[in-house]
């Protein structure tokens, strides 16, 4: 079972334990139209790696990219939109043999907090931490 973390957590977790990594799981345009976390702060880079493409296909090589970058002790903070793409890129992990994977819940974005009115309340980008365009 993979841990489940806010963003201040996550990005306090980050700073403190020089060996974990920020995986971002978003698709390309995202991160182009949207933007990224910025872990220059702490002297991090985000590694981009998308789990679902744009046309929503699943990217066959994701455990095996994350394996071009990380050790399966590594520590693992999986980000996406809201937390769901990440939570399945967790599972995938775990059952690839990964054994220190987080799910940054509420994601870079989050959700609104009701559908009338798109008021975001949670999400990397909401709590102020750095990101960049």
């Amino acid at each position: 079972m993979f841990q489940e973390v806010t963003p201040l957590v996550a990005y306090k977790r980050l700073t403190e334990n020089k060996d974990a990594m920020l995986i971002d799981c978003r698709t390309e345009r995202e991160w182009e139209i949207i933007g990224v976390p910025d872990l220059s702060e702490i002297n991090k880079s985000l590694v981009k790696i998308e789990l679902m493409r744009q046309d929503q296909s699943v990217n066959p090589a994701f455990v095996e990219q994350i394996t071009e970058v990380a050790q399966q002790d590594t520590p693992l903070y999986l980000i996406c939109r809201s937390g769901a793409r990440s939570a399945a890129a967790c599972q995938m992990l775990l059952k690839a043999g990964f054994i220190d994977v987080t799910n940054v819940a509420e994601g870079f974005e989050g959700n609104s907090q009701n559908k009338d009115s798109p008021v975001i309340i949670e999400g990397w980008q909401s709590h102020n931490l750095p990101w960049q365009k």
